[in-house]
């Protein structure tokens, strides 16, 4: 190992040497606190001989090697740890599993104004750490800038982006090329623009899955997720993205353009004081939502959804939501565009304020294009300004969820087998993980759940 070490210093210097060992694919590389090692030795390739400077150990490994860094520990960065090679930086807990919980990397805000990780390399992967402390004076993750590359299984809590449009990103900033987020908690980061959880503004495409989006907050946009202007697809999918807070211009849960599918958005909230349309989502361009519950958000305008543009709504739940001055379930609106809405419940919403009278569904500004909505389970109270809202196979009555806190669907339910079949629900998952055409009845429900009958399993032998 000492031989490859020398290897590399000598190539990094422009040199060479002929040796006689074969140069090794990949390589381990270890790190401790200085409590827990006094005299690092190099190439830190062994606990025994393991470095106390994360830094400087990314910045010599090379593609396809790892950096295990020792858990039960707090390390204090000083400047940011930039991955510019197809590496893995993880923890080390017991057993060599990853552990979050107790390997802290603490970017020691506002002594210092530094993120922790810049990923700009396909392969770079961060996992396993809680990522706190951490600070970005241009607004361009407070935590975590990623190019490219992968942040998995991390807790990214108390981050700080603090600049102006167009960047974002209180915990996670995506920018230029692709890669993604996966199996992570995001809480209680804050951002100066958008995105104070994950702000997305260039590049593609990015996957954000299986994370638990909660209590972050930004002053204009997209305070969970903000993902405005990514040049190839976003998806969100198997994702809970609660309680976070916007004080302006909507999309307090996600300002989307892209997709999001099987995800949870509640109690999401623009602050209802200021201009702000959709306190769930704000949808944009060619955006679609599918097998998500939104519920309980509240805004200005659209507690739950504001759409724009051609947009798609397939196969979701929106509930309770509130808005201060009107239309508390969805709004459409644009010039010259539609939106589809379909097999969606669309129940118990409320609004105040002009909008009051048509506080649950929606209202259908958009003039020169034609909106449809089929197959889906509304209360009858729509506005529909220019008579282009082309209504289909409308359920009137009650839903019939379990309760006001479970929205799955009771077996009196009009929208179980009620709903229209499309293509990609063979093989496909509501929101809970239950098939969307089942075996027996073949045809999907209304709304983001399907209902599973409760009954007797005979066997034959």
């Amino acid at each position: 190992m000492k031989t490859q070490y020398l290897q590399r210093m000598l190539i990094g210097l422009g040199l060479t040497m002929a040796l006689a060992v074969p140069w090794a694919s990949a390589m381990n590389y270890y790190v401790v606190t200085s409590s827990q090692q006094p005299s690092p030795t190099p190439p830190w390739t062994n606990w025994g001989w393991a470095h106390t400077n994360l830094i400087e150990v990314v910045a010599a490994a090379r593609a396809d090697d790892t950096v295990y860094v020792t858990n039960n520990a707090t390390y204090w960065l000083t400047n940011q740890i930039t991955v510019s090679y197809a590496i893995t930086v993880r923890s080390w807990g017991p057993g060599g599993i990853l552990d979050p919980t107790n390997t802290i990397l603490n970017g020691n805000y506002p002594n210092t104004t530094n993120r922790h990780f810049t990923l700009n390399k396909y392969g770079a992967t961060v996992a396993g750490f809680t990522l706190t402390k951490g600070c970005d004076n241009w607004a361009r993750g407070g935590s975590i800038l990623l190019q490219n590359g992968i942040v998995t299984n991390c807790t990214i809590v108390s981050n700080y982006a603090f600049a102006a449009y167009p960047y974002g990103g209180g915990g996670v900033h995506m920018q230029d090329s692709s890669g993604g987020v996966w199996n992570c908690t995001i809480n209680g980061n804050i951002a100066s623009n958008a995105g104070g959880g994950i702000g997305i503004n260039s590049g593609g495409p990015w996957r954000i899955a299986n994370c638990l989006i909660s209590g972050n907050s930004a002053i204009v946009q997209g305070c969970g997720i903000w993902a405005s202007s990514p040049t190839a697809g976003t998806v969100i999918s198997n994702c809970w993205v609660v309680s976070n807070y916007v004080g302006g211009n909507g999309g307090a849960g996600i300002y989307l353009k892209g997709e999001c599918h099987n995800s949870f958005i509640m109690g999401n909230t623009c602050d209802p004081a200021n201009w702000g349309e959709g306190g769930g989502i704000r949808m944009q361009n060619g955006s679609l939502i599918r097998n998500c519950l939104i519920a309980n958000n509240i805004a200005k305008y659209a507690g739950g959804i504001a759409t724009y543009d051609v947009t798609s709504i397939q196969n979701c739940t929106i509930v309770s939501n509130y808005a201060s001055d009107g239309w508390g379930g969805i709004y459409v609106a644009r010039t010259n565009v539609a939106a589809k809405i379909e097999n969606t419940i669309i129940w118990g919403n409320s609004a105040s304020g002009s909008g009051a009278t048509y506080s649950n569904w929606i209202i259908s500004a958009n003039v020169g294009a034609v909106s449809t909505f089929s197959n889906c389970c509304t209360s009858p109270n729509i506005y529909n300004a220019y008579g282009n809202l082309t209504d289909v196979n409308t359920i009137t009555n009650d839903p019939r969820l379990v309760s006001v806190t479970d929205f799955r669907l009771q077996s009196s339910s009009p929208c179980i087998n009620a709903g229209v079949n499309r293509a990609w629900m063979e093989g496909g998952w509501d929101v809970y993980g239950n098939r969307r055409i089942d075996n027996f009845r073949r045809t999907v429900d209304v709304g983001a759940y399907e209902y599973l009958s409760k009954g007797t399993v005979f066997g034959f032998q």
